[in-house]
């Protein structure tokens, strides 16, 4: 049986994850259908002249462990973080371990068919070439 304490600090840790839960589902956060690991890394979107980058943290992993997929709009990555020893004993461990799934949406227009991936010392840096956008103006339409 595991015992905590349950002092100020944790009841502001409490209501800390629960406003953030509340703001998430209020201002339509992460997506369940696009988040479905038991972890999900960290990531970020540059916006560069001509491409996005988005970059992801998984220390702890290697390519051969990690796969990256593009479709309908959407930026997948999967993978398993596998726990080094299966039966350790820890005195505190903050690490979290399993499945890793994180599925951003891309509304912006790219060419899906030049996406680039490198990953290097734990960072996953996915590049997605900018479509061109349409420069023809618009026709007008007659009304009867």
């Amino acid at each position: 049986m595991t015992f905590q304490r349950f002092g100020p600090k944790r009841r502001m840790i409490n209501f800390k994850g629960d406003f953030d839960r509340l703001f998430e589902e209020f201002f339509g956060g992460s997506d369940d259908e696009l988040d479905k690991g038991d972890v999900s890394p960290k990531v970020s979107i540059e916006d560069k002249a001509g491409e996005y980058i988005v970059r992801y943290e998984l220390a702890g992993l290697s390519k051969e462990d990690v796969k990256v997929t593009y479709k309908n709009e959407k930026l997948y990555i999967t993978g398993d973080k596998k726990e080094e020893a299966e039966q350790a004993v820890y005195y505190k461990n903050e690490r979290k371990f399993g499945k890793i799934a994180r599925g951003i949406e891309i509304p912006m227009l790219i060419k899906a068919d030049e996406i680039d991936a490198v990953f290097e010392n734990g960072l996953l840096s996915v590049t997605l070439p900018k479509e061109e956008e349409d420069k023809e103006p618009g026709i007008e339409v007659n009304i009867k």
